[in-house]
């Protein structure tokens, strides 16, 4: 059964960056979109609930993944493959797949790559994972890859980024270690101009009816493009600028991932869960992590990498504020002063931290007061573990330290006024499919699947307004591939009313 009437249409534009909405209806130009709901259809991500062994936080130093610089016009080649690694010193190694230039150094989450603005990039991705099917659980009745002669197949997106669309992941662009490819395959070459302005991007598998588990079995890692002429000046550097992938799991206490594979819906859908939502906090591949830092000023580049959860971080030392110098598209015009940063998945904040007044051997949390699901809270899962993230301990520096400060001019990233003057309208209603028993069967972009035929074909160079309604019971983060795009502004609205309205104008 569909649960509105919209007529079925699919949009031929790739996925870019993100925004928010509760219940309600958003008109976008041009960055990454959230619509927010209501939470109800969570069964099955407790139906197979299990309990992580109790692993005792702070004890394992926060890894920095290692960095490529990609700007000099090579090639570069990453590999995904299957590898054990460590997350927890009370854990067994954990079963991952992982990015690396060989299977000895790859690691999760996988290394950044740093590329220069205007300077193009070439990456070539490998599939060197030889499994006959994935370690997590494949619902094979979705729409999927579904390689004829087995095997994990993988086709890699840069998100946030803006290039053209045969480097871009398409979900059926898959390929296999064996060789069966997706009918939208091209190559595993990537080419990335690196046009857009200065931001955190990050790279992951998207492969059609796979990406959660690809994700979650560690196929992620973070893209820096940067830009001296955009750079405000004295921000940290170095190993005072840090990254920050957070995210949850749940293990089992062998130290492999218990991931849900009971489905909402068994007789539809018998291992598809639509949200999953762990009981560890993971920062950088690590459960609850330390760093050790100086009292200093510290940039962190954060990544909500989960698939579900959202993060609400805070301090625990009122005298410490999150002070927010950019976003998913890149610099902000001035700096915002926040005691509190919410975080989609896949949304990215560059922040700053000034620890300079705080005394040597004093210890600071980061916190998360998000609820699960967002904003909305099921108690079953929001376990007092996901509570904590991650633990600062101050340490004392030999010698001084550099001076850092908060930009006083960021002028390179200035406001953008836009012309409206648009050359169309699109409407694109969020809903789902539920079975006889209300669980979820599918969730559906104006009741188009993934197969239907493409519908919505904008042209280049043009500037369209699209309203996006959201009917979900779901927080659900949106985003553009291809292009970044602005909010115009946002709305709740009487759904009983805009069903009506809209139905009367379907045959």
């Amino acid at each position: 059964m569909r649960s509105r009437c919209s007529s079925s249409r699919k949009l031929d534009v790739a996925h870019g960056f993100g925004f928010t909405v509760k219940n309600g209806l958003f008109a976008a130009v041009l960055g990454s979109l959230l619509l927010l709901g209501r939470a109800d259809h969570y069964q099955c991500a407790a139906s197979d609930l299990v309990y992580s062994p109790t692993l005792t936080p702070f004890i394992d130093a926060l890894p920095i993944p290692p960095v490529i610089d990609i700007w000099n016009g090579s090639q570069i080649v990453l590999g995904a493959y299957k590898i054990t690694q460590v997350l927890h010193s009370n854990l067994s190694a954990t079963t991952l797949y992982a990015y690396g230039v060989s299977e000895a150094t790859a690691t999760y989450p996988g290394p950044t790559l740093e590329a220069k603005r205007n300077t193009t990039s070439y990456v070539r991705f490998d599939n060197c994972i030889t499994d006959n099917e994935t370690f997590l659980v494949t619902d094979r009745t979705l729409a999927w890859a579904n390689p004829p002669n087995g095997g994990v197949p993988i086709v890699t997106h840069l998100h946030g980024g803006q290039f053209q669309s045969d480097s871009d992941g398409h979900p059926d662009g898959w390929y296999t270690n064996g060789g069966d490819h997706g009918s939208t395959f091209t190559s595993e070459n990537h080419t990335y101009p690196n046009y857009q302005p200065a931001a955190l991007l990050f790279y992951h598998d998207h492969t059609v009816g796979i990406t959660r588990i690809t994700v979650a079995s560690g196929l992620t890692g973070l893209y820096i493009i940067r830009s001296p002429s955009e750079e405000p000046a004295n921000l940290p550097t170095g190993s005072n600028e840090i990254p920050l992938i957070i995210l949850d799991k749940t293990f089992w206490a062998n130290g492999s991932i218990a991931f849900p594979d009971t489905g909402d819906s068994p007789d539809n859908h018998p291992n598809w869960c639509p949200g999953y939502y762990g009981d560890t906090i993971l920062v950088n591949g690590k459960v609850w992590p330390y760093l050790e830092v100086f009292p200093e000023m510290y940039r962190f580049r954060i990544l909500n990498g989960a698939n579900a959860r959202f993060y609400t971080l805070t301090l625990s030392n009122d005298t410490l504020e999150f002070i927010q110098i950019g976003t998913d598209g890149g610099f902000l015009p001035d700096p915002l002063y926040l005691s509190e940063i919410t975080l989609a998945p896949a949304y990215r904040a560059d922040v700053l931290i000034d620890f300079t007044n705080m005394t040597v051997g004093s210890v600071v949390y980061m916190n998360n007061s998000a609820l699960a699901p967002f904003p909305d809270n099921t108690a079953i899962l929001n376990p007092s573990t996901v509570n904590s993230v991650r633990e600062f301990r101050i340490i004392a520096r030999n010698g001084s330290g550099p001076r850092y400060s908060v930009p006083s001019n960021m002028t390179a990233a200035t406001n953008t006024t836009y012309d409206l003057t648009t050359d169309g309208y699109r409407n694109f209603t969020f809903d789902e499919t539920l079975d006889a028993d209300g669980n979820r069967i599918k969730i559906l972009l104006n009741n188009a699947t993934w197969t239907d035929t493409v519908t919505e074909t904008p042209t280049l160079g043009t500037l369209e307004i699209w309203d996006l309604i959201n009917f979900l019971p779901d927080a659900h983060p949106i985003h553009i591939h291809l292009i970044n795009f602005l909010v115009v502004y946002q709305q709740s609205f009487n759904a009983t009313a805009y069903t009506a309205n809209e139905c009367s104008a379907v045959p």
